[in-house]
């Protein structure tokens, strides 16, 4: 049999054998079906077409069909898994006996795999019957890969409530929504799962332009949505129910700027930043505003966005104007740019000390940068180097089969706030916002340690610092690594 989708899908069927020949329909018209299923499956993900009229989302109704949601019916991944879109067809129908087995067999292939998890664990919850129901929002669309490190938080958080036989002994659905990090979508997504009574509470949305423009919504509603990605300053007056596991930029740009101050002991600084985004505006304003109260100055500000932006230019020009050190705040959208400064800063000695925000936390800054980035500090919500952050980070590599990101540290501890709350409050959106809003409420074992919040929603918690050194463990030849 040939290596192609359809035939893996056959494959899987076959293996299966008698745990769904007993299955309406029969299986060899379902297998047949999926076939030409999967035919189509791809064209429909590249241009994202509509769900074929007719056909309601359990729980969501008919309007999903213009929404990119589901909690298992349809895939949503261009890469989806042959287990995962044929598991969907069964869902889809109800068939959740066959779906199972389905599911936990593509798993064993592929433990890495967010999207199939969550559909396995939504088909066991469905089948059982009266399921705790939550929304997670990713940008699917844009960035799938952090799409994913997201969904494998809530994933393995889900799991677990599943291994603990439930809350209540009730399991956990989760609807997954797509909003490309699109502020017009967002909204979209979030007037749907508002009007889905049975959805208790929203992790997300990714990118805080997507969280601001929803929030609104959430908060006129009384439903309660917990970021764990979402950073700017602006979330913290949105409302008593918006809440967020990852600390604002407010706390990281004063780390920041300390560190520039108090360790580096310098004092003029350029600043690169992306002025069209509400994370990269508000930490540039949380580093300026403590740089300058507490005796440093920014000598230069540069767009990175700018159609015109020369990295070797805009060097020249801090340099020029005096400037000892750069804060580096892009979105991953011009993280090139930024990369870009630090290969010119490293082609001319490395006269500025380079600091920067969370999205240069990642594997790309590593491959990319190179000698270039050694020596940088970042400010990251999660690190699993830490010792209150080692437990689930060996939880986490025995589940996906390898290291995971703060995004999945952060989604696990939103999930499992959710969770925490409703069995110190009710499963309701009333009972769920009461006891978040306890000022004595607290999660004591999360992915990063404790979580608890403030009055605004925020995290109570601060960033990690830390700086790229010469190192084996990312594969790359340098590692971040936490400052003591």
């Amino acid at each position: 049999m040939s290596d192609t989708p359809a035939a893996r899908i056959l494959l899987l069927f076959s293996s299966l054998g008698p745990m769904v020949a007993k299955s309406p329909p029969p299986i060899v018209y379902i297998a047949l079906g999926l076939l030409l299923f999967w035919g189509g499956h791809r064209a429909w993900r590249a241009g994202y077409l509509r769900w074929p009229p007719g056909i309601s989302l359990p729980g969501l109704g008919s309007r999903a069909q213009d929404l990119l949601l589901t909690s298992g019916e349809r895939t949503l991944f261009a890469d989806s898994s042959p287990a995962a879109v044929a598991a969907a067809e069964l869902i889809r129908q109800g068939n959740f006996g066959a779906a199972i087995p389905l599911l936990e067999m593509g798993l064993q292939n592929n433990r890495n795999d967010p999207e199939a998890r969550i559909f396995l664990n939504n088909a066991r919850a469905r089948q059982q019957g009266n399921p705790l129901s939550l929304a997670v929002v990713v940008p699917i669309s844009s960035n799938p890969n952090r799409a994913k490190e997201t969904l494998r938080g809530v994933a393995q958080a889900q799991e677990e409530l599943f291994q603990q036989g439930g809350l209540g002994g009730r399991l956990l659905r989760v609807v997954i929504a797509d909003d490309g990090d699109n502020p017009e979508r967002a909204a979209a997504v979030a007037k749907a799962l508002v009007g889905q009574p049975e959805i208790l509470g929203v992790i997300g949305h990714n990118a805080s332009d997507a969280t601001l423009a929803a929030a609104e919504i959430y908060q006129s509603a009384g439903l309660a949505m917990i970021s764990s990605t979402s950073t700017s300053t602006r979330i913290s007056l949105l409302g008593n129910a918006i809440f967020r596991t990852v600390p604002s930029d407010q706390i990281a740009g004063t780390q920041l700027a300390r560190y520039v101050l108090n360790k580096l002991r310098l004092q003029r600084v350029a600043i690169f930043y992306n002025p069209n985004s509400a994370y990269s505006t508000s930490l540039r304003d949380a580093f300026a505003s403590t740089l300058t109260s507490e005796g440093g100055i920014v000598l230069a500000t540069f767009d990175l966005t700018a159609a015109d932006f020369n990295p070797q230019a805009s060097l020249q020009s801090a340099l020029e104007q005096g400037s000892q050190a750069a804060f580096l705040a892009p979105t991953a959208s011009v993280a090139e740019q930024a990369l870009a400064v630090a290969r010119q800063n490293a082609l001319l000695g490395q006269p500025l000390a380079l600091v920067g925000g969370d999205v240069l936390f990642s594997l790309t800054t590593l491959k990319e940068g190179g000698a270039a980035v050694e020596g940088m500090v970042v400010a990251v919500p999660w690190h699993p180097d830490l010792p209150r952050s080692r437990g689930f980070a060996q939880k986490a590599a025995q589940m996906w089969g390898g290291q995971v990101s703060w995004r999945t540290a952060l989604a696990y501890d939103a999930t499992r706030v959710f969770l925490q709350a409703i069995r110190q409050g009710s499963p309701s959106r009333s009972g769920i916002l009461t006891a978040l809003g306890d000022s004595n409420f607290r999660l004591p074992d999360g992915a990063s340690g404790e979580v608890r919040f403030l009055p605004s929603g925020d995290r109570d918690a601060p960033n990690v610092l830390v700086r790229i050194e010469r190192g084996n463990r990312s594969g790359t030849g340098y590692d971040f690594v936490p400052l003591p």
